[in-house]
């Protein structure tokens, strides 16, 4: 009720709200070209091949400065992982592109907080994971990651003295925010205590060290450019003072200041850089006041005769951490001025004396940590700035003693960054991303797909209570199913399960319902090795068959609609030990001995709704019926220990086993030749298939670096003509491609190719699961008794 509340009031504010929105973003500095972005339209087409991206959103400059040490750190801990980074501020927008080249993948502006566009912008990049960097506490940006099933991190949490009573008070929304927040690292203490009682969880709220004190003020040691290099040895200043940050109306407080040094050291430039472009006139205005001569840094190469004392007027981004270094002393603005200061660390740590006014409530707790080492001066108002400021123009000794103290302090707080990026690390691996319907689609379909859900329970319920019949074979049958449409890998794991028996001497015969055959009406019992055509027996049986005909010949494949009876027929006919049932969860009217379900480890659940909202046939509720699970496609980097809570939270005494595919060999599929897998590597490939889940075909040939330059996906079991593979070759032509590569299963549906002038491979692929031989025991076991 709070989502639908908050989200209603947001969007009818809007009409009123986006036009000054819009209007402050052009005076604040942002490109027309950003607007898209803000409404969750990205110029972002990520490699779905690739390892699921992370998102990280920080807003302003200070908390993105402050996060790059963690970034750096979270790249090396997952060097193939993509990194896409949204910012609010032009200026913070202007530094990720410079300073993230290496880093990230791209740099976006922030979606607005509107539902469609937050959403827009989940459904681009797929992320695994969203970390937040200190206070954006954006309720969709939390909700949508929920949804998503997109683990959120919050690092360098911290809430401020003047917000502390807003989010307590408003603790009603925020604890509904804050628990979507699968961690939280906060910088203090007191920020802990914040931001529990603002909503957040115990146990997830972590203290971690501040961020900023990891600041690499080494790597920003940038070379000052040419001309201001120059310009600084040319004025030979015995004494440089740098104002950074200062923002409204802070130039005029800092005036008097100016003059007292001025006044007492002959030989001192004054740099002043205020926090916004949109602010350097006015700055200038007011320093032009002071009487001292004022030169702004866009126009140094109209500067011939330059005498000090002066003001060097830094209308330029991305420069004043590399003059820090030059300081001799350091004021951080918007400390004068209630704004409530900026970070003073980097000054720090350059071993800078730094001064700060009395508004430092956004720094507090790292101001009064400097005090107490006497590693920072803070003044009560603009008049004491006057005093200090000609003190330490003169003092020369008591400049160098605050200026160690502050940065050694700050040295012993280093190491937040490595436990934030194990943190991010490690919620990265256990996410469990899913794609959530949209909202039009939910309530369309959110009805029917109840409704399903109810009459898959109900008939589930009636053939284990016996009101509907099931029919039982004298001899032992497993079941490899699953619970979702698309491709899980059932064809690959019945391949296996028989060639695995075949090796320990046991006869299998194959039931399969042969999907997408013409003739759906007759039953067809197959040696391994014979030859069928797809459109009569169906594609997978036909692949199934040819397979068999080297690794367990003496297989059967029955092919028919009625399981139970086909079965009978190749009792009747050939005794065999087992049977392996194909796609057969939910074909409930034949008993059998063991049922194995199988989850793509990717999609394991769908978005989490039964059809046709979402991809599940059955609720997930039906794993209690399961004997086995095994998890497909699974990604050994990944953690899959939720997953498998979720699945014995269903069923407490399912066995879990892992298992991916693996490419078995390259057929050339005209003449059958076996080739090596390096004759991918050298040749630029165009890519089709037609099957359940196109993304792990893409997948595994990534796996083997081939150089795809066309892709196309058509639906499961499509059957091809041979204008469709002449348009195909067309266009891989048309892309620089040499050859054509397809699966196996769809080598079945192309039958004789017609003539191509490129060549046509296809990938033979099999299943490798993690202690097979466990999983064999148990199956050998329902061998020893009969069928219950």
């Amino acid at each position: 009720m709070i989502l639908f509340i908050y989200n209603l009031l947001l969007y009818l504010l809007s009409p009123l709200a986006i036009p000054v929105w819009i209007l402050r973003s052009r005076t604040r500095g942002h490109a027309w070209s950003s607007f898209p972005e803000t409404f969750g339209r990205l110029d972002i087409q990520p490699d779905r091949t690739q390892r699921a991206p992370i998102w990280f959103h920080a807003v302003s400059v200070g908390e993105l400065k402050s996060s790059l040490p963690f970034l750096r750190k979270l790249r090396m801990s997952l060097p193939g992982v993509p990194l896409f980074v949204s910012t609010g501020t032009a200026t913070a927008r202007q530094l990720a592109d410079t300073e993230l080249q290496e880093l990230a993948e791209k740099v976006f502006r922030a979606p607005l907080e509107l539902s469609f566009c937050v959403a827009r912008v989940f459904s681009c990049l797929r992320p695994r994971l969203l970390i937040i960097a200190e206070t954006e506490l954006w309720p969709n940006y939390f909700w949508q990651a929920r949804r998503s099933g997109v683990n959120v991190l919050i690092v360098n949490g911290r809430i401020s003295d003047r917000s502390a009573s807003r989010y307590k008070a408003l603790r009603f929304l925020f604890k509904k925010v804050l628990l979507c927040a699968d961690h939280i690292l906060v910088q203090s203490e007191t920020d802990r205590e914040r931001f529990i009682a603002a909503g957040a969880l115990y146990d997830k709220t972590v203290t971690g060290g501040n961020l900023k004190y990891d600041f690499d003020h080494a790597a920003s040691s940038q070379q000052l450019q040419s001309d201001l290099q120059e310009f600084i040895e040319r004025t030979a200043a015995d004494l440089v003072i740098v104002a950074g940050s200062t923002r409204e109306h802070e130039e005029a407080l800092l005036v008097p200041a100016l003059q007292g040094v001025a006044s007492v050291q002959e030989r001192v430039l004054f740099v002043v850089a205020p926090r916004h472009p949109h602010r350097f006139n006015e700055a200038e205005h007011a320093l032009v006041a002071s009487g001292l001569k004022v030169v702004r840094r866009s126009k140094l190469g109209e500067v011939i005769n330059f005498e000090l004392p002066a003001i060097l007027l830094l209308d330029s981004l991305g420069e004043l951490s590399s003059l820090y270094h030059h300081a001799d002393f350091v004021f951080i603005g918007g400390s004068l001025n209630k704004w409530g200061g900026h970070n003073i660390l980097e000054a720090v740590l350059y071993g800078c004396p730094v001064v700060v006014g009395p508004a430092m409530q956004n720094f507090q707790l790292m101001t009064n940590d400097l005090k107490a080492v006497d590693g920072l001066i803070q003044v009560s108002d603009a008049k004491e700035l006057v005093g200090v400021f000609m003190d330490l123009a003169v003092k020369g000794k008591r400049r160098y003693v605050i200026g160690k103290a502050g940065q050694e302090f700050a040295k012993s707080q280093r190491g937040a960054s490595v436990r934030a990026a194990s943190e991010a690390v490690r919620l990265y691996k256990k996410a469990l991303p899913v794609r959530p319907p949209s909202t039009l689609a939910w309530l369309a379909l959110v009805l029917p797909s109840c409704i399903w859900s109810l009459f898959a329970r109900l008939h589930r319920y009636m053939r284990e209570d016996g009101t509907l019949n099931s029919r039982q074979l004298a001899t032992p049958v497993v079941s490899i199913g699953n619970i979702t449409v698309g491709g899980t890998g059932k064809t690959p794991t019945t391949a296996w399960l028989v060639e695995r028996m075949a090796e320990a001497g046991y006869m299998c015969a194959v039931l399969t319902r042969g999907y997408g055959r013409n003739r759906i009406n007759y039953t067809h019992l197959l040696h391994a090795g014979d030859s069928y055509r797809a459109d009569m027996i169906g594609d997978e049986p036909a692949m199934l068959v040819r397979k068999f005909k080297s690794s367990a010949p003496n297989t059967l494949v029955a092919v028919g609609t009625d399981r139970y009876e086909t079965g009978r027929r190749v009792e009747s006919r050939t005794p065999v030990n087992l049977f392996v049932l194909d796609d057969g969860f939910q074909h409930l009217r034949l008993k059998r001995s063991l049922d194995i379900v199988l989850l793509d480890a990717s999609q394991p659940v769908g978005n989490g709704y039964t059809l046709p909202l979402g991809t599940l046939r059955e609720p997930l509720s039906a794993l209690k019926n399961a004997d086995i699970v095994i998890l497909t496609r699974i990604d050994p980097n990944l953690d899959y220990s939720d997953l498998h809570n979720i699945i014995h939270c269903q069923n407490p005494d399912i066995r879990i086993f892992e298992a991916q595919t693996v490419i078995r060999k390259i057929n050339n599929a005209v003449s059958g030749t076996a080739l090596p897998l390096t004759v991918m590597n050298s040749k630029w490939m165009a890519a089709f298939c037609g099957i359940g889940n196109p993304q792990s075909f893409w997948s595994q040939l990534d796996q083997i670096d081939c150089k795809i330059v066309y892709k196309r996906a058509f639906r499961d079991h499509h059957r091809y003509l041979s204008s469709e593979l002449l348009i195909l070759q067309d266009a891989a032509i048309e892309h620089g491609a040499e050859a054509l590569v397809t699966t196996a299963k769809d080598i079945m549906n192309i039958g004789k190719p017609p003539a191509l002038k490129l060549p046509l491979y296809c990938l033979e692929i099999e299943m490798q699961i993690n202690q097979e031989k466990e999983l064999l025991a148990l199956v050998l076991m329902k061998l020893q008794k009969s069928p219950d």
